[in-house]
C-alpha cells in the first residue's frame, strides 16, 4: 500500500480498515518525516511514536532530525477534534488524521451533534487541503446508526483505500 506517489496538495486520501491501518499509517508517518514536516492529529490514541522511531531507525542514523519534524496533537472528544482542526495552522506539509471518527462514535454524543461537528471538521479539512495533502484513517463504527459519518468522510475523499483483513481459516490438526 504505497500512497506516497498520490500524496499531492489538495488531495484527501482515506485509509479504511478495521484496525485503522495502524501499521501502514505509522510507516507513512516515518516516510514523510524523512522528507519534511508532518502534522499528526490523533482522534483515537493511535499514534505510536516508538514504532515510528523504530521505522525511522531502519532508514537513517539521524533519527532526531526526522523525529523533530513530526508534530502530534491528540483529541479525546469530538468537540476537541473540532477545536483541534480549527486551530491547526495551514502549512505547506502533509496532515495525517488518525482515526478521525473514533470520538464521533461515542453514544453519549447525540447523532445530530456528531453530524454537525463532523461537517465543521470536514470544512476545516478542506481548508488544510489548500496547503497540503491530508490522509485520514478510519475504522468502522461500533453501531450501525453511525455509518452515515463514515459515508460523509468517504464522500469528500479523492481516493478511498480499503484494507482488507486476512481471514484466518481454522484447520483441524491431525490426531495421528
Amino acid at each position: 500500500m504505497d500512497i506516497l506517489p498520490v500524496l499531492k496538495t489538495g488531495k484527501l486520501i482515506v485509509l479504511f480498515a478495521p484496525d485503522t491501518a495502524q501499521y501502514e499509517s505509522m510507516t507513512l508517518i516515518a516516510e514523510l518525516g524523512l522528507r519534511g514536516a508532518v502534522s499528526i492529529l490523533d482522534g483515537g490514541n493511535r499514534y505510536q511514536p516508538y514504532q515510528v522511531a523504530t521505522l525511522l531507525r531502519m532508514k537513517t542514523v539521524d533519527i532526531s532530525t526526522a523525529a523533530n519534524r513530526l508534530f502530534s496533537r491528540r483529541a479525546f472528544t469530538c468537540y476537541e477534534m473540532n477545536t483541534l482542526l480549527h486551530t491547526t495552522p495551514s502549512r505547506n506539509q502533509p496532515y495525517i488524521i488518525l482515526d478521525l471518527l473514533h470520538t464521533f462514535y461515542d453514544d453519549h454524543v447525540p447523532t445530530y451533534e456528531a453530524y454537525r461537528l463532523l461537517k465543521s471538521c470536514l470544512g476545516q479539512i478542506q481548508r488544510l487541503l489548500l496547503s497540503g495533502p491530508v490522509v485520514v484513517t478510519l475504522a468502522p463504527p461500533l453501531a450501525e446508526e453511525r455509518d452515515f459519518l463514515l459515508e460523509q468522510v468517504c464522500r469528500q475523499a479523492d481516493e478511498v483505500i480499503i484494507k482488507e483483513v486476512p481471514v484466518c481459516q481454522s484447520t483441524q490438526p491431525a490426531l495421528f
